[in-house]
């Protein structure tokens, strides 16, 4: 497939290099819960999603708490056996504060078998990125639990979640699909 080149300018937005304090919000869609007959394809441009990702009737997307200022997207390109190959490392860091047993919950449940789609919210400009992909699922990489031992020090879970594909992230602008019920 061959694809022209084109040019890439300066950005117009105010600040666009412009990184911290990232505020966004987490959303974790499990593989047994997406409807992958009726998955969408990726747009002509090679990185956009419009349609909306299909759930199994009665499954949702779900959110996951991470503290602003601590959530960490990361991409980067993965250099392949020989110049034919390779793909990108997409992951996301973020903190949950506390050792309660909501979290202990998820992270007994969840935390070794966790695979299926993250998708990250940003508040300020209300873009969508999707990360995962069909056969290239988004698995949880780590967790690491602090117990705070002294007053300025961190009590709670960092979580990684890590996944290797052949896209970039994708800009995901289909619905959000959350059980009107918890809302």
């Amino acid at each position: 497939m061959s694809v022209e080149l084109f040019n890439l300018v300066k950005p117009t937005e105010k600040n666009a290099g412009g990184g911290g304090g990232i505020k966004s919000q987490i959303i974790l869609i499990r593989e047994a819960d997406i409807d992958w007959e009726l998955f969408p394809e990726i747009d002509a441009d090679g990185i956009t999603m419009s349609e909306n990702i299909a759930m199994i009737t009665g499954k949702f997307m779900h959110s996951f708490y991470m503290t602003q200022g601590t959530i960490k997207p990361s991409q980067k390109k993965l250099k392949g056996s020989n110049q034919d190959c390779g793909g990108y490392e997409i992951g996301l860091e973020g903190f949950y504060p506390g050792i309660e047993k909501a979290v202990q919950e998820w992270i007994g449940k969840f935390g070794i078998d966790f695979k299926g789609l993250v998708i990250i919210q940003n508040c300020a400009s209300a873009k969508c990125y999707l990360i995962g992909e069909p056969c290239n699922l988004v698995h949880l990489e780590t967790i690491d639990t602090a117990w705070g031992e002294e007053i300025d020090k961190d009590k709670g879970s960092k979580f990684g979640f890590l996944c290797k594909q052949g896209s970039p992230m994708i800009f995901y602008e289909g619905d959000l699909s959350f059980d009107p019920l918890e809302i």
